[in-house]
């Protein structure tokens, strides 16, 4: 798993490294003959009149007014260094010859065949490549989520849950199995055996753990309540079994909530 991560930030490091160096070279590109030339002329000291007789060695395509100055746009056909002052600035724009460009040992000859254009980079494959390895990073952080929880053993509480919620209230025997399913959960908590011990039998030994305290009443009472209908022959209702039920779930919830808090 770490060694995915890595590989892609590597990978997202270089595309954006080669962008950088795609911006960069765009930046330092020469100035060939004919090519459109565009200045902010910064300065409150001259005129349009003014600064296009500076540029009068360019043929100027266009100038307009700009907050603080002029925006002028050129072009020239004559190649070399042309030096321009204004104020106390030098502006030094340099024009190259794609002719001087050009390396000749002998005569030219030219090429009828027509040239293929240069390869550059689909951004837009780049950005589905991006998007197809985080949707695989994804899926394996998932499958592995998912494999580690699988293998994560239930706690006490959730081995109660999942016990209590496929008993059926129409079972005669609900009562005994919910007892059973509450004292399971107890040994699990707190390493002891209760199984097979009487109610009053286990709250003697349940009376000496400092986490039981604050919910013994409720234990009690709640097991008292239940070996009454279990052992006296009272027919109990669907509705007393789900009350039943949902008071022990939520004094389990509470003792849960209990031992989360303390650790």
């Amino acid at each position: 798993m770490r060694k995915v991560k890595i590989i892609l930030f590597l990978l997202i490091t270089c595309i954006f490294c080669a962008n950088l160096s795609s911006l960069v070279m765009a930046e330092k590109r020469s100035i060939y003959i004919g090519d459109l030339i565009k200045l902010k002329i910064t300065s409150q000291n001259i005129t349009m009149d003014e600064l296009k007789d500076k540029f009068k060695g360019f043929e100027i395509v266009d100038i307009k007014e700009d907050t603080d100055g002029f925006l002028i746009t050129l072009r020239t056909f004559e190649p070399g260094e042309k030096v321009v002052q204004i104020g106390n600035k030098e502006i030094k724009i340099d024009v190259k010859s794609t002719l001087k460009e050009m390396k000749r040992d002998g005569i030219y000859e030219g090429n009828l065949m027509p040239e293929t254009a240069g390869k550059s980079v689909k951004w837009i494959y780049v950005f589905f490549i991006l998007v197809g390895v985080f949707l695989i990073t994804g899926g394996i952080n998932l499958w592995w989520f998912l494999k580690r929880k699988k293998n994560t053993p239930l706690s006490p509480f959730e081995n109660f849950i999942n016990q209590t919620k496929n008993l059926s209230a129409a079972d005669s025997d609900y009562l005994v199995k919910l007892t059973s399913s509450f004292k399971k959960y107890i040994e699990s908590s707190y390493s002891c055996t209760i199984r097979g011990k009487t109610s009053s039998e286990i709250i003697d030994e349940i009376i000496t753990m400092p986490d039981l305290q604050a919910v013994l009443p409720d234990i009690q009472n709640w097991l008292f309540e239940s070996d009454r209908f279990k052992f006296s022959g009272i027919t109990v209702s669907t509705e007393k079994k789900q009350e039943l039920s949902g008071l022990l779930l939520e004094l389990v919830r509470k003792i849960d909530y209990a031992k989360e808090v303390k650790s």
